[in-house]
This record gives structure tokens, C-alpha cells and sequence, in this order.
């Protein structure tokens, strides 16, 4: 079978693989299972129409992007030329990250599926000028975690501790972020969860781990090595919060319609809730130090890392060619991280995505 990276100039913070070198790493593994695997970089719509017009039939497309460059510096997103193409890829469609990036239609599209979020508040740019006016009435108690909502990776993500401050740091966001609004959200003071999601089949397997930290994981505490300046990835063991995840994760994927693999970020409230703030759609999987490398080694501490990453990475490909009614490698069939043994992760039932909501 065939693998078609492509690559976004301009564009890599946010993808899958950050660079060249940590892109290399996952080809490399890849290439283990007899995968051929061609490799672009697009930058402007223009080369991205060139590369899918050649794409064979027998191709599986894996965009390592959000966005492409289109003319007078706008963008557009890449799986939508993707669908529009009618080609096989691999992560979620071009609406499912359209959903998870803009934090606010995120949140409201788990509140109507009656999933726990954050009490939470927009700004949108038009509101700028009179921040102070907006924010004065808000029934949310000090402190407020506020960011950018068209964001990923923590970034612009601050706290406020009084109205002076809010108003501040809200109009800073959207000078700084001018294609975000901003989201206010209460801070909850309980452990920040991080849990994984991955699919094989109708079978969904869930990573549950959590942050000690002494505040909210912004930019400056992600981008620290890992196991120092407070940034350590710690099992979840607590039974309650653990069901929650098990009874909750299959209504948020359904609701979103989440492909082959994603994390999901929240907070325990005061009452011992578990309450989501954060979905992402392209989750880092760069070796060794992304997050969900990280979290799937932290859940399966029997095996050696690069064992671990190589079942991470067969497991997002084989649920993509099954959806696809693709040939899947027979090594990718035996060494996945749903043939791997833990009693750390979570296994469930992925449900039915007859009934999709649509915003």
C-alpha cells in the first residue's frame, strides 16, 4: 500500500509532526510494515491541487495540516480538497476540525449533547473596544482561564484574577489572534486530564492520564522538557473519573464524529465532575516528546518506546485503511496498540455514526 504525506508551508506548528526530522522518524517506522511513502510540501493551493490531481487510487492521504496558503494571505483547509477530491485520508473530515479548532463551537456542541463543559463566555472581536462592558456582569468566579478559540497547542492561553486584568489580557488575545475570538472559562482547580482516543474497528481505546500542575498547562510549560518545571504525565487511577471517561468518550466522538484518533483535555470540577474544554483534531506525533507519544508510552509501560510508537502509529493507519475498505499489512494487523497488554487503558465500544450532529 501507499501513504502520501503532505505538507503545508508555514503550517507545521500545528500539524501532526512539527519537522522534517520528527516527520522522518514516523516515515521510518511506517516503511517497517512495507508501506511506500512519498513525501510534499504544498505552498499555496495552487502546488496542493497539482500534488492531489496525481495521487493514485490505491493512495491514502495523510495531511500534516489545518491549512493551506491561498492568495492575499488567507488560507483554506486542506481536507476540504481532500473530500471535495472524493480521496482516502486519514483523521477526522474537514467539519470535524473546523468544530474542535474553534473552541466556542466546540463547547456548544458538547453542552447540546449534554457532555459537562466549563461555565464559559465569548468575546468576539467586535467586542474589543468595550471588553470592560462585557465582562462586568459575568456570573463566573475569579480566577477566569482565558485563550484564543481558533487556536492549538496552549497558545495565548492566560489566567486573570480580577476584571482589570480580564479586560487586559481579553483585548490582548484579540489584537494578538485577530482571526479568534476569546473564550473565558472558570478555572477548575482539580487535576487536568488528558485522555486519549484511538480506533480500531468498532473497538475505541482510551489513554487516561493526567497533569499535576500548579496552574493550567499554557504555552510556556508545554514547550518545557518533559518531568521538569511541572510538567509530568501521571496515570489516571481514580475509578469514578475513570467511568465518567468510559460512559462520556463515545457521546463526545459520536457527536463530533472523531476519525481514528484524538485527545480530549478537561478538569475536574469541585464536585468531582469531569468537564471538557479541549478536542484536538491533529494531536502531535512527533518522537519522543509529543503528548499523545508520551501519554501511549505512560499507558503501556511493559514496552520499549519505540515499540510503543510504532503500534501508535499502525493503529491510526489501520482503522484509516479499514474505513476505506483498503488492504491493511498483515504487520500492522499484529502489532498495533490494541494487541498490546495494559491494564492502564480503557477499552469500549466506538458507537454508531448514524446520527451525527451537524452545525
Amino acid at each position: 500500500m501507499k501513504i502520501q504525506i503532505i505538507n503545508s508551508k508555514g503550517h507545521w506548528f500545528n500539524g501532526w509532526f512539527l519537522n522534517a526530522n520528527s516527520l522522518q522518524t514516523a516515515v521510518d517506522t511506517l516503511s517497517k510494515a512495507g508501506i511506500r511513502i512519498a513525501v510534499e510540501e504544498v505552498e499555496n493551493v495552487t502546488q496542493l491541487e497539482q500534488v492531489l490531481k496525481n495521487i493514485p487510487p490505491d493512495t491514502l492521504v495523510w495531511g500534516n495540516a489545518y491549512y493551506v496558503n491561498a492568495s492575499e494571505g488567507q488560507v483554506v483547509w486542506l481536507n476540504d480538497y481532500l473530500q471535495a477530491r472524493g480521496l482516502p485520508f486519514l483523521g477526522a473530515g474537514a467539519t470535524t476540525l473546523k468544530q474542535v479548532l474553534k473552541k466556542d463551537v466546540c463547547q456548544t456542541i458538547l453542552a447540546k449533547e449534554g457532555l459537562p463543559v466549563p461555565p464559559y463566555l465569548v468575546i468576539a472581536q467586535e467586542k474589543k473596544s468595550f471588553v470592560e462592558q462585557v465582562i462586568r456582569d459575568v456570573d463566573i468566579d475569579f480566577p477566569w482561564v482565558l485563550k484564543p478559540t481558533s487556536e492549538s497547542g496552549s497558545v495565548g492561553v492566560t489566567m486573570a484574577y480580577n476584571l482589570d486584568e480580564a479586560a487586559q489580557k481579553a483585548r490582548q488575545i484579540l489584537q494578538d489572534y485577530p482571526l479568534s475570538k476569546v473564550i473565558v472559562e472558570a478555572f477548575l482547580p482539580g487535576k487536568e486530564i488528558t485522555c486519549g482516543f484511538l480506533q480500531l474497528a468498532d473497538e475505541m481505546l482510551l489513554l487516561p492520564t493526567y497533569y499535576e500542575l500548579a496552574l493550567i498547562l499554557d504555552r510556556d510549560t508545554r514547550l518545557q522538557a518533559w518531568d521538569s518545571g511541572g510538567k509530568e504525565q501521571l496515570i489516571l487511577t481514580d475509578d469514578t473519573i475513570r467511568a465518567q471517561l468510559k460512559g462520556q468518550m463515545p457521546r463526545l466522538v459520536e457527536a463530533l464524529d472523531i476519525q481514528d484518533i484524538s485527545r480530549v483535555d478537561g478538569r475536574i470540577d469541585s464536585q468531582g465532575m469531569m468537564r471538557y474544554f479541549d478536542i484536538n483534531g491533529l494531536p502531535g506525533l512527533s518522537f519522543p516528546r509529543s503528548i499523545t507519544v508520551k501519554q501511549c508510552c505512560a499507558c503501556f509501560p511493559m514496552y520499549a518506546p519505540q515499540e510503543v510508537y510504532e503500534a501508535l502509529l499502525n493503529t491510526i493507519v489501520h482503522n484509516a485503511l479499514l474505513r476505506y475498505n483498503m488492504e491493511v499489512p498483515l504487520h500492522l494487523q499484529k502489532h498495533n496498540l490494541f494487541t498490546l497488554k495494559s491494564n492502564i487503558v480503557i477499552k469500549n465500544k466506538v458507537p454508531s455514526r448514524s446520527n451525527i450532529l451537524s452545525f
